[in-house]
C-alpha cells in the first residue's frame, strides 16, 4: 500500500510541475478565423488608429535612420486574456536581408512602445500574436500598419 501511495504521489507531483504559464502556451496568429472550432480575433481597442497614434512621436523624431530603406516587423505575443507576454522583431532591408536599423537602437525604442500598448481584446481564451509592420523609406518611418 505504501508503494502504491508513493507512486501515485510521485505521478501527481510530476504532472503538476509541468504546468505552463499563460505566456508559455502555443501562439496562434491574430487573424486566424477559427481555432478549435471557435471564431477568433485579437485586436486592440481602437484598432489601427490606436497603434498608429502610439508610434506618432517616434515617427516624427526618427528622421535619419540608417540604413535608409527597409522593413521592421514586431510580433507581439499576447496571453489568452490579452496581456502582453513578449515580442520578437524582424528587420530587413529592401533586398530582404537581415539588418539592424541605427545599430539596434531603433528596435529598442519601438519594442518599448509596443510592450506598453494596452487594451488588447481576445475573443477566445487562446494565446495569440499580433504583427505591427513598419516601412522605412528615405531614413524615416513612413508607414505603420
Amino acid at each position: 500500500m505504501k508503494k502504491l501511495f508513493a507512486i501515485i504521489s510521485t505521478l501527481l507531483i510530476i504532472s503538476c510541475s509541468g504546468k505552463q504559464s499563460d505566456c508559455e502556451e502555443q501562439s496562434f496568429a491574430y487573424w486566424t478565423t477559427t481555432i478549435f472550432g471557435k471564431p477568433h480575433n485579437t485586436r486592440i481597442e481602437g484598432e489601427n488608429v490606436t497603434i498608429r497614434k502610439a508610434f506618432t512621436g517616434i515617427k516624427k523624431s526618427e528622421t535619419d535612420i540608417e540604413p535608409k530603406n527597409g522593413f521592421i516587423i514586431l510580433r507581439l505575443h499576447l496571453d489568452k486574456y490579452g496581456n502582453f507576454c513578449n515580442q520578437e522583431n524582424f528587420q530587413i532591408n529592401t533586398d530582404y536581408e537581415p539588418i539592424e536599423f541605427n545599430n539596434g537602437k531603433l528596435i529598442n525604442k519601438l519594442e518599448k512602445i509596443s510592450s506598453n500598448l494596452n487594451g488588447w481584446k481576445n475573443d477566445t481564451e487562446t494565446k495569440t500574436y499580433y504583427l505591427i509592420k513598419f516601412t522605412i523609406k528615405d531614413g524615416r518611418i513612413e508607414e505603420v500598419f
